[in-house]
């Protein structure tokens, strides 16, 4: 698969069957991922995958935070507002997901619970948390955002869905104590991992990209 096929395909799974990846295979994602560039060649990320009983205790965990409307608290914010195009975007996104599986407007109670669908890692049997030491900040931060990129596009390639994951860094503190993460290191997102469940509706729909005329400049 080319570089250009990985990025047509891929899409965020939001349901995954319920069949390991072999290890090998895993193998093979964290190989090539590693190949990504950094800053300086600093490789400041770490990649922590959960799966098993642990797995299931962290689910557990997360999904009661959630529904006891625990305040969240990432080690890097989350956007303050979405406007403009952002909001837009982010809206059709949401709308999709919610025409796929039948949310009507309005629906709170299966809103909420498509939701915790985030905690529950859309049944995959795996997960990546990413983190990055503090002290290098921004730059560790986008070093991240090009390793999780590498990641998604790898397990592509070797026919693994994915689905990065902001909301499972929501809850730091638990994480970091079950996966004994040190405290100098900021936790990026989880990256939710598996074998598409292709006969869910969920995973029906596609988001659209913007045509390069506007998001480019060029300048002479």
């Amino acid at each position: 698969m080319t570089v250009k096929e990985s990025l047509n395909q891929r899409f965020s799974c939001r349901k995954f069957k319920d069949q390991a990846v072999p290890r090998e295979v895993i193998d093979a994602i964290l190989r090539q991922s590693q190949q990504t560039p950094s800053w300086c060649n600093t490789q400041p990320w770490a990649v922590d995958i959960v799966e098993g009983e642990l797995l299931a205790t962290l689910s557990a965990e997360l999904v009661a935070l959630a529904e006891a409307e625990t305040p969240i608290n990432p080690d890097i914010p989350l956007p303050g507002e979405y406007t403009g195009a952002f909001r837009e975007r982010r809206k059709v996104c949401g709308l999709q997901l919610y025409q796929s599986v039948g949310i009507q407007k309005g629906d709170r109670e299966r809103t909420k619970d498509q939701g915790l669908e985030n905690f529950r890692f859309f049944s995959a049997p795996h997960v990546a948390f990413i983190s990055t030491p503090k002290s290098l900040g921004i730059y560790g931060a986008l070093d991240c955002g090009l390793y999780i990129s590498s990641f998604l596009l790898s397990a592509q390639e070797l026919g693994v869905s994915t689905i990065a994951q902001a909301a499972l860094a929501s809850y730091p503190d638990m994480i970091r104590d079950h996966l004994r993460i040190p405290d100098d290191r900021d936790i990026v997102c989880g990256i939710s991992f598996g074998f598409c469940d292709e006969t869910n509706p969920v995973n029906s729909y596609r988001t659209e990209r913007e045509d390069i005329q506007l998001t480019t400049n060029y300048h002479r």
